[in-house]
């Protein structure tokens, strides 16, 4: 048994060995963060700066030369060299025009094996140095894409940067409310590229592209964002067809109290889950807020009356707004007459 014990030991000694003579380089990874607050920290609400070249200065002069390992930050402002030899290497960045470096420049000792992360440097703008976008959120009404006259602003939509293209919202990216006119504006941005996105209300669906934003120096920007109400309606009136054409004409009355529904599984009945309505004092009746689809629409029709118009099939589309009345007509006769005292008995 002591042999065996032994002879384990050995193995996974020569195994120690073997594993930390094959993994003989290093990598080293961080952010280059926008350090607003100047404290050379990367704090919870900083962000990354992406398109710096960052590099090993191996020869320690302070500048990028051709045989140095570099890099470019990414999209996220992150920075990697991977099996990178061991040594002492100095991590330096070349200045864009405006920015300061906030943090020292970073001395690390790279050895077999290890993988330092969290290397980051910050950075600041001068004011004169930062950008801005603004513009209109609207309502696309044509879907074109284009703000057209006569098109008009919409408000309390909410539009944020989306620092880590993630589509969402998250804590740390800038967000902004439009305006009464749906009007917007990110101000004070260090140059970047940014994603500009919004937080769709319900019911409503963009008609352009997110924007994908280049922010230089002293830029200001106008992008113009537009929505369209995704949702439509169908209204009218349930009338008394008298003359049984199936269009309401002038004299002909609207039907109170009847329910009319979309027959979802067209089956020609009202079933759970189905949208029904009861026509009002003047047989007026709506289906508001409907996802685009085609719909047949019913009544439940009342004892005595037949419809004279078709259960009509519509299509709703987005932002339709479909008017359709529905004719009924009182399917019972009736006979009436005077008993009375017949008195020369001729009948």
């Amino acid at each position: 048994m002591a042999t065996l014990i032994a002879e384990k030991e050995e193995l996974l000694e020569v195994t120690e060995i073997e594993a930390s003579q094959f993994n003989t380089t290093g990598n080293i990874s961080g952010l280059k963060f926008n350090d607003t607050n100047s404290n050379g920290r990367l704090d919870p609400d900083e962000f990354g700066l992406s398109n710096f070249t960052i590099y090993l200065d191996i020869n320690n002069n302070g500048f990028l030369d051709f045989n140095e390992p570099a890099n470019i930050t990414n999209n996220f402002g992150g920075y990697l060299f991977n099996n990178l030899p061991p040594n002492i290497y100095t991590i330096r960045e070349i200045q864009q025009p405006g920015f300061n470096q906030t943090t020292p420049t970073p001395i690390v000792n790279v050895t077999p094996g290890s993988n330092l992360t969290n290397i980051n440097i910050g950075n600041i703008g001068n004011v004169n140095n930062r950008g801005q976008i603004s513009g209109t959120k609207f309502n696309d009404t044509n879907t074109n894409g284009i703000l057209d006259p006569g098109e008009v602003g919409l408000s309390d939509i909410t539009l944020y940067l989306d620092l880590n293209q993630n589509g969402f919202l998250d804590e740390g990216e800038p967000p902004t409310i439009t305006g009464v006119n749906g009007e917007y504006s990110f101000l004070d941005l260090p140059p970047n590229t940014y994603i500009l996105r919004e937080v769709s209300p319900p019911g409503f669906a963009s008609t352009t592209p997110d924007p994908i934003l280049n922010v230089t120096p002293g830029s200001n920007l106008t992008v113009n964002i537009g929505n369209v109400n995704n949702r439509g309606q169908i209204s009218g009136t349930k009338f008394n067809d008298t003359n049984t054409n199936g269009i309401l004409d002038p004299g002909e009355v609207g039907l109170s109290d009847i329910t009319l529904y979309l027959d979802l599984n067209q089956n020609g009945f009202l079933d759970e889950g189905e949208p029904p309505t009861i026509t009002g004092v003047n047989g007026e009746y709506s289906f508001l807020d409907l996802p685009p689809n085609t719909y047949i629409l019913r009544e439940v029709s009342p004892p005595g009356f037949a419809s004279t118009t078709p259960d009509p099939i519509l299509n709703v589309t987005p932002g339709s707004n479909l008017t359709v009345n529905i004719g009924n007509v009182n399917n019972r006769g009736q006979i009436s007459g005077t008993k009375f005292n017949d008195t020369n008995t001729n009948g």
